[in-house]
């Protein structure tokens, strides 16, 4: 039955996990929006910079309806199935952009590593279209490219980066693979037992999940989870 898709969650919690989330008005956005820009790559690339940012101003405003979700549960005191069901799409969206622009800076810092290691960065440049000069994009990337070939600090930065931010994306491929394909993660025949069957977090409103691992053993997440530790790497570069 729907209704029982979207329950809050009652299982006993120790101390810890009800203060683990931050409340609403403590949380700096900023944070995810400015931090994310700063990144190399999107830093130096004006629309997938505006991509990046994309992430943290869309969640700030999930967030508010996270707990506006939260709110409504108690004061009604039944699940409120339309809200629910908002804020488990909307909270699906966002890990699925979330993963989308980390896997597109992933995908990059793989190509360019590859290219500078086998000596084809002038190669790749020279094949890259020229024939519209103010295409920024296409120029843009030609300039990381010889950022890339001639500052060791620019590669550095880029290692340096992945090393923050990879437990981020590989929270938010978990979480998009379970979702969106119905497997884990590189394992096709490992199948979670409910996709996308959500429980109201009692502590900051967001959907949890239990999602499979390529291991075979479940994990609880939700989307807030995934945005808290994003704030967490990118306060501590």
């Amino acid at each position: 039955m729907l209704g029982s898709r979207y329950e809050i969650m009652d299982d006993d919690f120790e101390e810890s996990d009800q203060i683990r989330y931050v409340d609403f008005d403590a949380l700096d956005f900023s944070i995810i929006t400015m931090g994310m820009k700063d990144l190399p790559f999107f830093q130096d690339d004006v629309y997938l910079g505006m991509q990046a940012m994309n992430v943290g101003v869309s969640d700030s405003v999930i967030t508010q309806y996270e707990y506006a979700l939260l709110r409504e549960y108690f004061e009604i005191e039944r699940t409120p199935l339309e809200t629910a069901m908002a804020v488990s799409a909307l909270s699906q969206m966002w890990v699925y952009g979330l993963y989308e622009v980390l896997r597109l800076w992933r995908d990059r810092k793989y190509q360019f590593g590859k290219l500078y290691r086998n000596g084809g960065i002038d190669l790749k440049i020279q094949d890259m279209p020229d024939d519209d000069p103010l295409n920024l994009t296409i120029e843009t990337r030609k300039e990381q490219l010889k950022r890339y070939k001639d500052d060791s600090l620019y590669r550095s930065a880029i290692e340096a980066t992945w090393v923050r931010i990879e437990g981020v994306y590989r929270m938010a491929e978990l979480y998009r693979i379970n979702l969106a394909k119905h497997c884990a993660p590189g394992k096709d025949g490992i199948i979670p037992s409910a996709p996308g069957y959500g429980r109201i977090n009692n502590w900051c409103g967001a959907m949890d999940y239990e999602l499979i691992g390529k291991d075979g053993y479940y994990t609880v997440m939700n989307r807030r989870d995934i945005a808290d530790a994003l704030r967490t790497c990118l306060s501590n570069p």
